[in-house]
């Protein structure tokens, strides 16, 4: 009977709606459109968005959030033999964004929030230290009073990784606005989405500067990633409801096969690579896609809570899962048990594709080189430990919530 059942996702565009396909089909389909898709105002637009919400003076778009950090980390002057201190438990893409400028990441180990330990970082700072990356995993803000103070002793700047919490709030105060500078991410499985993107915020006008100058560089992006990019939503719009019927594995196969769809993490990045065709400008047509996601973050992010209050009531919740905070955005419902490929195998059987790309691995996703990424095993044995316990439960806006309970799940 499972193939009568709609399958449930916690990834494959999470966040896409009726209007975002509708969006997308009229830039890969309407010639007219097409002179839009590189250059227009609605990059800008979501920069001035940005700026209200934040209450921020000065707003970049890049193609992506590893570009966004990578041109956060030139602006602050990092550059080689300085030390970038970052938690443990990270994507590759924030290591590879140190690497690139020439520095060091130094892995900090994290709490069983998942978030940075603000008594491990006191250790693994030294003289080289220059700044100091504050991770908030899966919409949940760190420690950002301790880190911000241990960060103020030492003199370190101070970057926010805001990659999953846009809307989050520590003490009745955005995540985003405590260091010297932001980057969100506008990644397929993120807050909000436009397949790929990303944004730094500051309100030192010496960095805005620098990020102005840097970006004033950049190409506009190739013309066949942002088709790659737009074909993601009639694919998956098609793709997802027949995929227990293995119609929709098929027709992801051979996407994939073909190239049609654009990479998240590209092969050479897991080996701590740059890629030819990136950094980029961010386009304009996936910049009109996230402005229709934009308009619905805070509904969207009170539906994320609500699904989340449901796993946490249900009376068959028997798990241990990342602790709830008043202000965090639920990106995920993050449980922690053993085996959890294992059960995410098992429940694909049954329907449910839950998440499994932030398991197995301190660095994620799994095959990432650890050596290449700087790593050392040992250094963050809490990170490492929990790492392979983590499965993700969907909590986006496909997810049915009935009578205080999680329908299937």
């Amino acid at each position: 009977m499972k193939f009568f059942k709609k399958p449930i996702f916690t990834g494959f565009a999470p966040n896409m709606t009726r209007q975002d396909i509708k969006i997308a089909c009229g830039f890969l389909f309407l010639p007219w459109n097409w002179k839009r898709l590189k250059e227009g105002p609605n990059a800008k637009k979501v920069e001035n968005w940005f700026k209200k919400y934040f209450k921020c003076k000065r707003v970049y778009t890049f193609d992506s959030g590893r570009s966004s950090l990578f041109y956060a980390l030139k602006a602050l002057g990092v550059s080689e033999g300085d030390e970038v201190l970052v938690q443990g438990y990270t994507c590759v893409v924030v290591s590879n964004a140190i690497l690139w400028v020439g520095a060091t990441p130094v892995y900090v180990d994290i709490e069983d929030d998942l978030n940075m330990s603000p008594e491990d970082l006191e250790t693994k700072i030294t003289d080289k230290s220059k700044v100091l990356i504050i991770q908030h995993t899966f919409g949940l803000p760190a420690k950002l009073g301790e880190l911000m103070k241990i960060a103020r002793k030492h003199n370190l700047k101070v970057i926010e990784d805001c990659a999953h919490s846009l809307g989050a709030k520590y003490k009745e105060k955005l995540t985003g606005t405590f260091g010297d500078l932001a980057f969100f991410s506008f990644g397929s499985d993120k807050v909000v989405s436009s397949v790929r993107g990303g944004c730094v915020i500051t309100n030192n006008d010496e960095l805005g500067d620098k990020l102005e100058k840097y970006r004033s560089r950049l190409p506009h992006a190739d013309m066949l990633k942002i088709f790659q990019h737009l074909w993601y939503y009639p694919i998956f719009a098609i793709a997802k409801p027949l995929y227990n019927f293995g119609i929709g594995k098929l027709i992801f196969f051979i996407v994939r096969k073909l190239h049609i769809t654009a990479s998240i993490i590209y092969p050479q990045e897991k080996k701590c690579k740059q890629i030819i065709f990136y950094p980029s400008l961010y386009s304009n047509a996936l910049a009109t896609i996230l402005l229709n996601q934009l308009k619905k973050l805070d509904k969207s992010n009170m539906r994320r809570e609500i699904i989340a209050d449901g796993y946490i009531k249900s009376a068959q919740w028997k798990r241990d899962y990342q602790r709830s905070q008043d202000g965090r955005v639920w990106l995920y419902f993050t449980v922690f048990i053993n085996k959890p490929l294992r059960v995410a195998e098992e429940m694909k059987k049954h329907g449910f594709i839950v998440g499994t790309d932030w398991t197995g691995s301190v660095i994620v996703p799994r095959g990432v080189s650890l050596d290449l990424a700087g790593y050392r095993m040992g250094s963050c044995p809490n990170a490492e430990r929990l790492s392979n316990r983590i499965l993700n439960l969907p909590t986006n806006r496909l997810i049915n919530k009935r009578n205080g309970k999680i329908d299937y799940v």
